[in-house]
């Protein structure tokens, strides 16, 4: 049987009615972090994998979660008679309660230069870590988000990933933060413009429930015949807003069905797969994965060789492909699976900090989370990223929202990309892409930095870098292309030996902003090669003054830490005859 005539036996196994079926057990009741029904959910990813031989276990797990209980928003002092309460109000994880008493204060709307000190602040946009922490850190005494559609949508406010540490932990919020619809934003806005003389009196409460509480992380390792330590993750979160049909009871119906037809071809994996569901994703900032990555940091770090994460597909009416969500190095195969498969050829995205992203640190790259996009006339409006449905993080968020042909399609792609990762006697990277991207990433600071800060020995290590990635590349594509060869030899296991340090050396330095391997970077937004992103707030101080100077100096500390480790790819590279 041809590599072809394989994928497509397997790819046929792939059963929508099976798909469907997890999905609607699943999606049957609520899933918080540590309710009953996730682990209701957790139990039954027990049972199935158990029944398809995998070695599978369930770890409960203490995680500082957060629930929100309650919001109410009135547009008046209190909640007497005679003033008007919005009744599409909620509240987030990680905001702070105002106990039965509420928080009563004038109402301004933030544009970007308003006096909030001491106010209640309007905000258009997702509640989300950075635009509340800047208006906390600005004074405010509450803040007040209005999104898009009909329905608000659930959100998490903490900047921090996963488990607080000391240094940490005073980060979470302090005030207390509501978010309202589109229909009540309106009548929200229309009273602060209508009532100026009277200081736009408005009346908030809320109840969130932070509390450490017992969670679970299922893990289920399908073994490769041939022996091996080396294993792709592939998994997404169980945990969801209310039922979470679309997200995340799609995702993990299609985690089940992908290993039972796995475990169907053991004989032609060469690494391992480990599935995985993870608690904590949105009620404790992506807990359960970095829970998972603290307490396997060695066994992560030295064996895992990609990271598949999926996350919101199979919704019907999706039908768009239009980006790839990934470590660069990873498109190349990302794009030819989807182009295969749906003959759309979407564009890269830099993966984001966000979703379950705990193994960077690590040195893991990530193909895929999420992928199939509903297209613009049916998007919903101020969601997290283009392309989510409207029903995303709300209550309406059910079963009926998944499409049986949707998953399918969704299963075959990630079905695809995986088989090629762990049938590939060597691991089907594309290097000459990621310093390409760096490459670019550079320039754009070199830009930025103008005359006051050479960074152009930092561009001729990458333009060396390309040089041997391209003969590396062409190395991984020969030996994979065999088609009298299958089983891994001593030599391929060199060439992936070389790819796992690869990846070990440059993830770390291109997307952490923490130098340190074993602490976690914030829950915010980091750019590439986040040594550097200071050097905007650099290039318009002027030269001679102190604060110039003091930056000046961490900046270029950060460009020693790059300087070492591309220096290091290097000499790795050269090592291995490349």
């Amino acid at each position: 049987m041809n590599d072809f005539e394989l994928e497509t036996k397997l790819l046929e196994e792939i059963d929508p009615d099976k798909i469907m079926e997890h999905a609607e057990y699943i999606t049957a009741e609520d899933r918080e972090s540590g309710s009953p029904g996730e682990k209701r959910a957790a139990e039954y990813f027990r049972k199935v994998m158990t029944e398809y031989g995998l070695q599978t276990d369930i770890h409960y797990v203490e995680n500082y979660i957060s629930l929100p209980v309650s919001g109410e928003l009135w547009l008046g002092k209190d909640d007497c008679s005679g003033v008007e309460k919005l009744a599409s109000t909620i509240t987030h994880s990680y905001g702070a309660s105002t106990g039965n008493e509420g928080l009563s204060g004038e109402a301004v709307f933030f544009s970007g230069n308003e006096n909030v000190k001491g106010k209640i602040a309007i905000m258009h946009g997702l509640a989300s870590a950075v635009p509340c922490k800047k208006l906390e850190n600005a004074g405010a005494a509450g803040i007040i988000c209005i999104t898009g559609g009909k329905y608000p949508y659930n959100m998490s406010i903490s900047p921090i990933w996963g488990h607080p540490v000391p240094e940490t932990v005073d980060l979470i919020s302090k005030i207390p933060v509501v978010t309202v619809n589109s229909e009540d934003g309106e009548k929200l806005l229309n009273y602060v413009n209508e009532s100026k003389d009277i200081n736009s009196p408005v009346f908030m409460r809320t109840e969130v429930s932070t509390k450490f509480r017992t969670v679970p992380i299922c893990v289920a390792e399908l073994k490769a015949e041939n022996p091996t330590d080396r294993f792709v993750m592939f998994g997404g979160h169980v945990d969801s807003w209310h039922k979470g049909g679309a997200d995340n009871g799609g995702s993990n119906a299609i985690i089940l069905e992908l290993a039972r037809v796995f475990s169907k071809y053991t004989e032609y994996l060469n690494t391992n797969i480990r599935f995985v569901w993870w608690s904590g994703h949105s009620n404790g900032r992506y807990s359960g994965s970095n829970w998972y990555a603290d307490y396997y940091w060695e066994d992560i770090h030295d064996n895992a060789v990609a990271n598949f994460d999926i996350d919101t597909v199979g919704t019907k009416g999706s039908c768009s492909f239009r980006h790839i969500e990934c470590n660069r190095q990873c498109y190349e195969l990302g794009k030819n699976v989807v182009k295969e498969r749906t003959g759309q050829d979407p564009e890269y995205m830099r993966i984001q900090r966000n979703g379950d992203q705990s193994f960077w640190a690590h040195g893991v790259p990530t193909l895929f989370e999420c992928l199939s996009l509903q297209p613009e006339t049916n998007q919903g409006e101020g969601t997290f990223m283009p392309g989510l449905p409207w029903y995303w993080h709300t209550i309406c968020d059910t079963f009926e929202h998944l499409g049986r042909e949707e998953l399918l399609r969704d299963a075959r792609i990630f079905a695809l990309a995986i088989w090629r990762f762990v049938n590939s006697r060597v691991y089907p990277f594309n290097f000459a892409d990621l310093s390409l991207e760096m490459e670019d990433d550079i320039t754009n600071y070199i830009k930025t930095a103008g005359d006051t800060f050479d960074l152009e020995d930092v561009r001729y290590l990458i333009l060396e870098l390309r040089k041997c990635f391209e003969r590396l590349d062409a190395e991984i594509k020969k030996e994979n292309s065999s088609s009298e060869i299958k089983e891994p030899s001593a030599y391929t296991e060199q060439l992936n030996d070389l790819i796992m340090e690869l990846n070990r050396i440059l993830i770390p330095v291109h997307y952490c902003k923490n130098g340190d391997p074993f602490q976690v970077d914030l829950a915010i937004p980091i750019p590439a090669f986040p040594e550097f992103s200071e050097l905007k707030e650099l290039a318009v101080m002027e030269p001679d003054s102190d604060n110039f100077k003091f930056l000046y100096r961490k900046i270029f500390r950060e460009k020693n830490r790059v300087l070492h480790y591309l220096k290091e790819a290097l000499k790795l590279l050269d090592a291995y005859g490349f």
